[in-house]
């Protein structure tokens, strides 16, 4: 049974980041998946102190708090999904503040401590143009991600989620959501 873990970084509960996240939820837990949710606003968590607490006491967080808790799941998961909109070309704050507290997931020189992981990426957008913000989406997993042990295999871009129910209205991304978690589930 494939393990998963779901980060939503959206401060709505019932938007578009959610929509598409639900999804990708429905399509692994109805496969057979054994799936955690996480809505970042909702928990007590704190920034990443840059202390290297991590780094000398073996990937511990020297920060006891919701995340690094959640943290453990994503230690032993086989695939994380995170959610983000988009706000001023960049994935928001409480989502920044995620990856930054991935850190323990690094290891010496930058390898990572816990093996590779699959990783799915979800990003609600209102401008119309899926590709707007594609040069920043790169860098970010081109910089991040493998440190943690985290290869993006999927990414989802919802555009003009201005509307809190685009996601909600096109079958096309709710299909490929679906379709994302099926195959998180099965191994496909």
């Amino acid at each position: 049974m494939k393990k998963v873990v779901i980060f939503n970084g959206s401060p709505r509960y019932d938007g578009n980041t959610a929509t598409i996240l639900q999804m990708i939820e429905r399509g692994a837990k109805e496969h057979h998946a054994d799936v955690k949710n996480y809505f970042l606003f909702k928990m007590k968590m704190s920034a990443c102190m840059g202390c290297f607490g991590c780094q000398a006491n073996n990937g511990k967080c020297s920060i006891s708090d919701e995340l690094t808790k959640a943290i453990e799941e994503v230690k032993k998961a086989d695939v994380v999904v995170v959610g983000s909109p988009i706000y001023f070309c960049q994935m928001n704050g409480m989502t920044k503040n995620l990856y930054d507290r991935f850190f323990p997931l690094m290891g010496e020189e930058g390898a990572p401590r816990y093996g590779m992981k699959k990783l799915v990426t979800v990003y609600t957008q209102g401008m119309q143009d899926a590709e707007m913000n594609k040069d920043y989406l790169d860098f970010v997993a081109g910089m991040n991600y493998a440190s943690f042990g985290l290869q993006e295999i999927h990414r989802i871009v919802c555009p003009g989620a201005n509307n809190p129910e685009t996601a909600e209205k096109s079958m096309d991304l709710k299909r490929e959501a679906y379709e994302v978690g099926r195959k998180l589930a099965t191994g496909e």
